[in-house]
């Protein structure tokens, strides 16, 4: 059916749809027909105080979740989603909704779209559709473009964010000639997907312990660091990294526009959780799919050749989650979308709560602070603090890089933060003055983090006490590189200063003249803060808490069923 056709009948059904939900909900069919121009989305990532989250499992408002949003889906029909949508209005909560398995009818489409949020006639849209189709490629392209049509045909959610899971604007087939340097296997969605469907909602599959990307864990290990859970920690980052840059090069992310809202501005909101290995035999202890995924660390990976010493503390931590989620934010991602948790808890085998990963995402993000955080009172004031420099308005990313300094190592064929598990990123504002830089490294050893120049100043580790600094051309020199020890993260602060930067520590410790006044970014806390401590690496890791309990009651047969789609999806 044409686009045209498929507006036309939409037109048709559409208002007996809105009539049946008007009666349904109690409201005037005529006041579904408000025809004022319709808005923009609404803002999910404003700083200083905006900051708006979705999560699969939260489809009810009020919801009692700080910060989160409701998207209801269609499992309950279109009178409980407006119901829904009505009341997060009338909360001031921006509007989403998921839409999964199959496309919206016609009726329902006009229903959703042409309705005016509070009903009847409120000011809010729809402005984030979250589609999860399933099957072959073709069906998934044709279904997210029927949906794309759907809501810009409609009268007033037009303008909303579209998106499908997995669906990015990245060349395919995967990491042999692709632009994702995680990829393990072919990509099933790709640029020419994204495209075709005119997506502007990038949904990046973000799920440490997906089958998706490399590890050391996978049979024919494909990535460069022989501990797991560097790359189920670096490789995510890596693939949010890929697709933040071309959305800025190619679909108006840049940074100029990253907080721009509109159709032709794409945002990346990325599907993220603290750990989900469905369908990824790979990380499964036991090697058996029939009773569901189970990583056990301490427990040997047969499959994989490694030994249970091997798999001993390669869980991502709670503190390892939070810290991914500064990580994105520092590199350009606008928002999250919050999957089920797939943990269980070490000893006890209680599930790590929808709760609890609410909780570590929000304070990852920007700060917000829980019950039970181990981070210390500075550690929590400098996570606070990274909100201070997102709030300038001159605010910009300090790396995009998934390469950087590492030991001392620039050679570009190098996967630096794949093979030292080591990667960071940052926050600058020159008005302010101030630079704040995440630095993790999810190794098994130490290592040294050269950052080199932001913006045009060079960035400096080391001052004496009175505020100076040395130059030193070493690419391991201790004035310009940062420790980061084994296992953690650290936020540093920088000032952009103007003082002197002495020829050699000699120089400076004996307060010569041999010295140049320099502008340059400098280290103001010797080594800055410790962050993220919250880590048992020893948690057990599974895919969603119900997609498992049911795996393993229902028997071999049942789990063939439903693996093909938990390979694609990861979630229903």
């Amino acid at each position: 059916m044409s686009g045209q056709m498929l507006l036309r009948g939409r037109q048709v059904k559409g208002k007996l749809a809105a009539a049946a939900v008007a009666v349904t909900l109690g409201i005037p069919a005529f006041a579904l027909a408000a025809t004022s121009t319709p808005p923009q989305p609404e803002a999910l990532n404003a700083d200083p105080n905006v900051h708006w989250f979705a999560a699969w499992d939260i489809n009810t408002e009020p919801n009692g979740t700080p910060d989160f949003i409701a998207t209801p889906g269609m499992g309950s029909g279109v009178a409980f989603m407006q119901t829904q949508l009505n009341n997060s209005a009338t909360a001031n909560k921006p509007l989403g909704i998921k839409v999964t398995l199959q496309p919206l009818s016609a009726a329902n489409a006009t229903a959703l779209f042409n309705s005016h949020y509070p009903l009847p006639s409120g000011p809010k849209a729809i402005s984030y559709v979250f589609a999860d189709f399933e099957g072959s490629q073709a069906t998934m392209t044709s279904q997210t473009q029927q949906l794309v049509q759907q809501v810009r045909g409609s009268t007033w959610s037009t303008n909303a964010y579209v998106g499908e899971f997995d669906l990015t604007p990245l060349t395919g087939p995967g990491n042999a000639a692709g632009q994702d340097p995680t990829r393990h296997g072919a990509m099933l969605l790709t640029k020419t997907q994204y495209d075709s469907t005119k997506v502007n909602m990038a949904n990046t599959l973000l799920y440490p312990g997906s089958n998706t990307f490399r590890n050391r864990a996978n049979a024919a290990p494909d990535w460069g660091n022989a501990n797991i859970r560097t790359a189920l920690f670096v490789a995510p980052i890596g693939r949010m990294t890929a697709v933040q840059n071309v959305i800025d090069s190619s679909y108006g992310g840049g940074e100029a526009n990253l907080l721009t809202l509109g159709t032709k501005y794409h945002k990346q909101i990325g599907w993220v959780t603290r750990f989900n290995n469905a369908g990824n035999i790979a990380l499964d202890s036991d090697n058996t799919s029939s009773d569901g995924y189970k990583f056990i660390p301490g427990a040997p990976l047969t499959q994989d050749g490694l030994s249970s010493t091997q798999t001993q503390n390669q869980m991502v931590g709670r503190g390892d989650f939070s810290a991914q989620m500064m990580q994105y934010r520092m590199r350009g991602m606008y928002s999250f979308n919050l999957f089920q948790p797939g943990v269980l808890n070490a000893g006890t085998m209680t599930p790590y709560t929808a709760q609890e990963q609410y909780s570590d995402a929000r304070y990852g993000w920007y700060g917000a602070p829980y019950a039970g955080n181990t981070d210390d009172a500075a550690g929590q004031a400098a996570v606070a603090h990274v909100n201070t420099v997102f709030a300038a308005t001159d605010s910009k990313r300090a790396t995009m890089t998934f390469n950087p300094i590492i030991d001392g190592t620039t050679d570009p064929g190098n996967k630096r933060a794949e093979n030292s598990g080591t990667i960071w990123s940052g926050e600058y504002s020159l008005s302010l003055k101030k630079l704040d830089v995440l630095e993790s490294n999810l190794d098994t050893m130490n290592h040294q983090i050269k950052f080199g120049t932001i913006d045009v100043y060079d960035v400096f580790t080391v001052r004496n006490g009175s505020g100076y600094t040395y130059a030193d051309n070493s690419l391991l020199a201790a004035s310009r590189n940062s420790l980061i020890e084994a296992g953690m993260h650290r936020l540093l602060q920088f000032d952009l200063v103007t003082t002197r930067v002495y020829n050699s520590l000699a120089d400076m410790n004996a307060n010569n003249t041999k010295y140049s006044t320099k502008t340059i970014w400098l280290l103001n806390n010797a080594n800055g803060y410790q962050v993220f401590t919250n880590n048992n690496r020893n948690d057990v890791g599974i895919p969603e808490p119900t997609t498992f309990g049911m795996l393993a009651a229902a028997g071999s047969m049942a789990a063939v069923c439903r693996r093909h789609r938990r390979n694609k999806a990861e979630k229903a």
